[in-house]
């Protein structure tokens, strides 16, 4: 079976926008968010269990995908390790959607940066593209919460934060592994940014007709966040922002 390839952030970063996009990709195939690698307990101790399986957001995302909850039970019960839950919900996944069982999967799941590194260990073929995105906006999306809300500004912000310092440290000791991408680049130059990302992960790029789409950055923070919470932000994320591209004094 060809490696999988998983994409991961910081939420409200673009992620699921890339993910719609390369579903587009004859052969392709992505579930709905999984979180296997998210939380730091050990595979099934109780702690992980409780996490994962009595998430109603997960539970949704089961059913999106067409897999039952005994379904899902049983293969946790009798998976000895997360590859092992992984690659079976992959199978069923992929049965359920119709696919022939050579067909290569990729995963969205921004919360998986949490995990880079044992995602990383035992998936040693794999490739990971890390999109980021202005911490301002992205505090700002959190806090309007249309599709996740978060309206503490300081752990919005330091969601951004650790999200990119997990991600940016992986890709500098395995700079072959993984390629990051910024939002920005994405919305503004989506064809030739899809491009790149999927030659990096070895797939077809899809019809620049499909990539229409995209709608670029419109800086939310202005109109959300106000003057207080902007320099909560700023601060917080000041150690690494810069890295990134992004200078504070320009907004």
């Amino acid at each position: 079976m060809p490696e999988p390839f998983f994409i991961l952030g910081s939420p409200r970063s673009g992620t699921t926008m890339l993910r719609d996009l390369l579903r587009s990709v004859p052969g392709l195939y992505c579930p709905e968010e999984t979180h296997f690698y998210r939380w730091g307990q050990p595979y099934r101790t109780p702690q992980y269990k409780r996490q994962y399986l009595k998430n109603k957001v997960l539970e949704h995302h089961r059913e999106l995908d067409g897999i039952a909850e005994d379904e899902v039970l049983a293969l946790f019960e009798s998976a000895r390790s997360r590859r092992e839950f992984t690659d079976g919900y992959m199978a069923l996944f992929l049965a359920k959607a119709g696919a022939p069982p050579d067909a290569r999967w990729f995963d969205k799941t921004p919360q998986n940066v949490f995990g880079v590194s044992m995602l990383a260990h035992d998936y040693p073929g794999s490739r990971f593209v890390h999109i980021y995105r202005n911490p301002l906006n992205v505090v700002a999306s959190l806090k309007v919460g249309k599709v996740m809300s978060l309206p503490d500004t300081v752990a919005a912000a330091n969601y951004w934060r650790e999200s990119v310092v997990l991600a940016e440290s992986f890709r500098v000791a395995n700079p072959d592994r993984m390629l990051s991408v910024a939002y920005e680049d994405l919305t503004h130059q989506p064809v030739t940014q899809v491009d790149l990302i999927c030659q990096f992960v070895g797939i077809e790029t899809p019809e620049a007709t499909e990539l229409t789409g995209v709608k670029a950055e419109a800086n939310q923070f202005i109109d959300v966040l106000d003057t207080d919470e902007n320099e909560l932000v700023r601060a917080i994320t000041a150690s690494v922002v810069e890295e990134f591209g992004y200078h504070f004094e320009k907004w």
